[in-house]
């Protein structure tokens, strides 16, 4: 069997990328930056001009504490009228130690607006997790995630 490579980045260098279709008929992109200090937000007409869209910083890692390193991860969402960008974040203290987070804008378009943080998304375990994602099925939104049991030794 023949081997196929692939050679078609819509951005280069950018882990873990989301597109996101709106009602307005933009794309929108977000995807971890190789610095993971930053969430940046692209719109384009088409896929293949997000490439060629500028990228906005909406939010920066905090200097220190939580949300201070490692920013992993980010996912663009519309619900119910507001923008929200869920993602991974570690402390500076304990760099693979990621918990999740969660951003809003209620503005229409989530270019502009504030940005607002929303603070941690707590589950029941106090421990690893990342890769929030949401949907909605059957009428009932839901938010799933990968995290780590802390009864299971290891690091998965």
């Amino acid at each position: 069997m023949k081997q196929q490579d692939f050679s078609n980045p819509i951005i280069e260098q950018r882990a873990d990328p989301w597109v996101y279709k709106h009602t307005d008929s933009y794309y929108y992109f977000t995807a971890s930056v190789p610095e993971y200090d930053r969430l940046e937000l692209r719109r384009a007409a088409t896929i293949q001009e997000l490439g060629l869209a500028s990228a906005r910083i909406i939010w920066e890692k905090h200097s220190d504490g939580v949300m201070s390193v490692n920013i992993w991860a980010p996912e663009i969402h519309y619900i119910n009228g507001k923008w929200y960008i869920y993602f991974a974040a570690a402390r500076k203290d304990s760099i693979f130690d990621h918990r999740m987070y969660v951003i809003e804008n209620s503005s229409a378009n989530p270019l502009e607006g504030t940005w607002v943080e929303k603070g941690q998304i707590k589950t029941n375990w106090e421990s690893f997790s990342l890769d929030a994602t949401t949907f909605t099925h059957n009428g009932t939104r839901y938010l799933v995630w990968a995290q780590k049991d802390p009864e299971i030794y290891g690091n998965s």
